[in-house]
């Protein structure tokens, strides 16, 4: 029991420090970076620079804590693991899908800027993809079907990376967008993105091999 309570733990631990990653990264003024803190910024005005660097340190020291979890209590961890993956990279695609579900025009036009589509496909690719985004999100944490959703988003995830990098390589000035249009003219966050992506395609992968079973299936002996 001792066992199981130490790898919970660590694992949990781990799971708010990949939050704190995607979100150094992604979006630097949420609750749950620290480069944004004012009292912070009064001692360190630069600090605010350094949010990638303090991304990938929490991702570190995540991934440090997760070995002694597995090294503690291996089968608990792994079902740690899947869940919180499950919630988390599930949950993302269903929260990154809703903005583009509710402004379709707008993610159209965002999609013509990367020149990536024929003009022609650019309006039915940003009715679908969204949808694509949330069911399959929906899909990785409900449903038993785990490999078959998983690797759907792990190839979501090659897409966004295509797409950034021809953005970048064209200059052309833009970022993914993923989760918000506001801002998203700007290539200011376009290696940002490409970095979280690179991340979480790992995690993702990883699911796309686990046996398919629901989140409740993955506690059962």
């Amino acid at each position: 029991m001792k066992k199981h309570i130490l790898s919970a733990v660590l694992l949990l631990i781990a799971a708010f420090l990949v939050a704190v990653c995607v979100a150094e990264i992604s979006f630097p003024e949420s609750v749950l970076t620290f480069t944004d803190y004012e009292s912070l910024i009064a001692k360190f005005p630069k600090i605010w620079k350094y949010n990638i660097h303090t991304g990938l340190a929490a991702l570190v020291i995540a991934v440090l804590l997760i070995i002694p979890a597995y090294k503690k209590d291996k089968e608990f961890a792994l079902k740690g693991l899947e869940t919180l993956l499950r919630l988390g990279i599930g949950g993302m695609f269903i929260f990154a899908s809703i903005f583009k579900i509710q402004d379709p025009h707008g993610f159209a036009v965002l999609v013509a800027q990367y020149q990536f589509l024929p003009s022609f496909a650019n309006n039915l690719f940003s009715l679908i993809y969204p949808q694509f985004e949330f069911w399959f999100g929906l899909a990785i944490i409900v449903t038993p079907f785990i490999r078959e959703s998983a690797f759907v988003i792990f190839w979501m995830f090659i897409s966004f990376i295509i797409a950034l990098s021809w953005a970048l390589a064209l200059d052309l000035g833009i970022t993914c967008g993923c989760f918000e249009l506001e801002g998203a003219q700007s290539k200011s966050e376009a290696w940002t993105s490409l970095i979280r992506d690179i991340i979480l395609i790992g995690p993702t992968f990883w699911l796309a091999l686990r046996p398919n079973r629901s989140i409740l299936g993955i506690w059962k002996k």
